[in-house]
């Protein structure tokens, strides 16, 4: 959805002078970055609802069930979501990459 709401932006980054590498790795910076945003988000959620439910299993059965996140754990789990927001990024990157600048920027 980026590449298509900035492709008059892409358009004029490509008339002065950018390369479609320096366009691909500002889209999959941005992928990353927005993975590791929702990796971390989504490993302190995790965590939390992993401790409400093991207090809920534990009342409900009467016997202790601890929930237990270790940070191996969570980094794998921010590392995998890291690698799924950036592979899922290089397709709208090459797209934009190959955009003629031309093109972009009569986009409206």
């Amino acid at each position: 959805m980026s590449v298509m709401e900035r492709t008059h932006e892409i358009g004029i980054m490509k008339a002065i002078g950018a390369t479609n590498a320096n366009i691909m790795s500002l889209f999959l910076v941005e992928a990353g970055m927005i993975s590791l945003v929702g990796g971390v988000l989504g490993c302190i959620l995790g965590g939390i609802c992993a401790k409400v439910i093991s207090m809920g299993a534990s009342m409900y059965i009467g016997m202790d069930m601890p929930a237990i996140v270790t940070p191996e754990v969570a980094i794998g789990g921010m590392i995998i979501a890291i690698l799924v927001g950036v592979i899922s990024g290089l397709y709208p990157a090459r797209r934009a990459a190959k955009m003629s600048p031309v093109e972009a920027v009569r986009y409206e």
